[in-house]
């Protein structure tokens, strides 16, 4: 959104208004611009260098420290102050219209339409039935890759109008219907005996609305938007999959991979016919979500914004001002000369998702995150992409790395060699590749990840092979002590007998492992077997080896 019209920009060319007062003059008009659209009478989020949109202000507070610090530099889309994807730029835009413009609550981004704006960007939007200007730098643009042209294909046939005279297309229809599946928790026959009940009785016969769940299904899966099935051994030993996916058995323990009837032993068959699996993994494929991110021109040009829009001026708001970045892009500077590369986190933790408790049931969801959007959009539920969803009567435990080989394996050739990627905000094919930088999860779950147990007498993996415990007979659990040691030489709690443990501390912190250290000690452990089959699961005894570890995790 531009701060300053056209009539105070010709008075500055004229010499009749200085740049000051053309900055202040911007700065009225966009807090006249929040108040309204936030509907906000008291205090809105200030945009300014010193508080980047992190607490709120009255209004002259705002200006104040718009007037005194400045507005952050790469804050030119308004996200936290009620801007929408898709609206006009420029209040010339919004007269041509013919009026005010605004996009209601109920309305708010549809990213089918700015697809579709992407696909005819010098032509009417045949969603919006709106007008879009010509990008710059024609001679420049390069035609989609065969991905990304198939996609726009797909994703033109299915914004034709639902029927002729029609107001919202194939696409939308379909989201919505599954959308409000999902959330009325209907089943999958009763969503096809809706769509059935809608063509037959309420739509004109040239409707294309899906006519069953299967085909809806089938759309979100053309799109990309689908999962694959993965089959698992019931004790965690192994996936049915690339080499083993006809397998019957599990070829570590021998149990069936499928379902057996309690009193006759025979595979249970499902009303299709089809054998049932005991448990099932659902795999979301990441290259074409990691694809759509920059099909979408307005988050395309979000996805450079930790190298073009950031302010690097020592504080931190943002993983991209940490260390751990930096020197991410110092020891992979191929890796980091391409801002469009994609950092991730990955996050993962476990739950019950029944009300009932009494029911034995787990399910594990892992999420990527992608960093390289800034931080008001990172975090966003549309921006993060479920990678796989884990099910079963348990946790996966130490046994989760057997699930995660898909996904590691896809994010070790999205390193090596990315995947051909169509860039809509500058209409260039480039070759995306990927890194994973961290992983957010609870203690519980790091043991889970890490390997390092996070139970017994040496659970922290920071103290690791130092850390100080004491077991309460009492209890019956270790305690955890010897926290002094991180206390300056100088402390006078480090001399204090009386309040701790009737000792002095004269110890110095332990020493944090390398990377280095930490494969020196989990070498031996590449082969351990990860199964909940007490007769096959490898036993490992801390008290030999010294340290807590469990086994060398996939991430390493």
């Amino acid at each position: 959104m531009d701060l300053v019209d056209e009539r105070i920009s010709e008075e500055c060319l004229d010499g009749n208004i200085s740049k000051k007062d053309i900055y202040l003059a911007g700065v009225k008009k966009f807090l006249d611009y929040a108040f309204n659209r936030t509907g906000s009478s008291d205090e809105i989020k200030c945009p300014c260098i010193r508080c980047c949109n992190t607490y709120s202000k009255s209004r002259g507070e705002v200006y104040s420290h718009l007037k005194i610090f400045g507005i952050i530099g790469n804050y030119r889309f308004w996200y936290h102050h009620g801007e929408v994807l898709g609206e006009p730029e420029t209040d010339s835009e919004i007269e041509e219209d013919g009026g005010s413009y605004e996009i209601t609550e109920e309305e708010g981004y549809n990213g089918m339409e700015e697809l579709m704006m992407d696909l005819f960007p010098q032509e009417t939007n045949p969603i919006s039935n709106t007008m879009t200007a010509p990008t710059p730098n024609e001679e420049y643009e390069q035609e989609p890759n065969v991905e990304a042209a198939k996609f726009y294909r797909l994703l033109e046939d299915l914004s034709q109008p639902l029927y002729e005279g029609s107001s919202i297309s194939k696409l939308a229809a379909t989201v919505k219907l599954l959308n409000t599946k999902n959330l009325g928790k209907w089943s999958n026959k009763s969503f096809s005996m809706l769509v059935e009940l809608l063509r037959k009785d309420f739509l004109p016969d040239n409707s294309t609305l899906p006519n069953s769940y299967y085909e809806a299904k089938k759309i979100m899966k053309e799109l990309g938007l689908s999962y694959i099935k993965i089959d698992a051994c019931h004790n965690d030993c192994m996936l049915y999959w690339k080499n083993d996916i006809d397998a019957q058995f599990c070829k570590v323990c021998n149990r069936s991979r499928w379902k057996k009837d309690k009193h006759s032993g025979e595979d249970i068959v499902s009303a299709k016919g089809k054998k049932i699996p005991e448990k099932t993994m659902r795999y979301f494929p990441i290259k074409p979500r990691l694809q759509r991110l920059y099909m979408c021109r307005k988050i395309a040009s979000f996805c450079t914004w930790h190298n073009e829009g950031r302010v690097d001026d020592g504080v931190m708001r943002h993983p991209a001002d940490s260390k751990a970045w930096k020197h991410f892009n110092d020891t992979h500077p191929s890796f980091a000369s391409e801002p469009r590369n994609v950092r991730l986190c990955l996050a993962g933790d476990g739950f019950q998702p029944f009300t009932n408790m009494k029911t034995s049931y787990s399910i594990w969801p892992i999420f990527l995150v992608p960093l390289n959007l800034p931080p008001w959009l990172c975090t966003k539920q549309q921006n993060i992409m479920l990678s796989m969803l884990i099910s079963g009567p348990e946790g996966p435990g130490d046994a989760i790395d057997i699930y995660l080989q898909p996904l590691i394996e896809e994010l070790i050739d999205l390193w090596d060699n990315g995947v051909d990627t169509y860039d809509a905000s500058t209409r260039k094919n480039f070759t995306l590749r990927a890194a994973l930088l961290w992983i957010v999860h609870d203690f519980p779950a790091y043991g889970n990840l890490s390997g390092h147990s996070t139970k017994g007498r040496l659970a922290c993996p920071v103290c690791h092979k130092e850390t100080w415990s004491l077991w309460l007979s009492k209890g019956k659990k270790f305690c955890y002590m010897g926290h002094r040691r991180f206390l300056p030489n100088d402390h006078k709690w480090r001399k204090n007998k009386t309040s701790f443990d009737g000792t002095k501390e004269h110890r110095g912190p332990p020493k944090p492992l390398t990377g280095d250290e930490v494969l020196q000690q989990v070498n031996d452990l590449e082969e351990v077997v990860l199964s909940k089959d007490p007769s096959k699961k490898t036993k490992i005894s801390h008290s030999e080896r010294g340290d807590n570890w469990l086994k060398k995790s996939i991430f390493f």
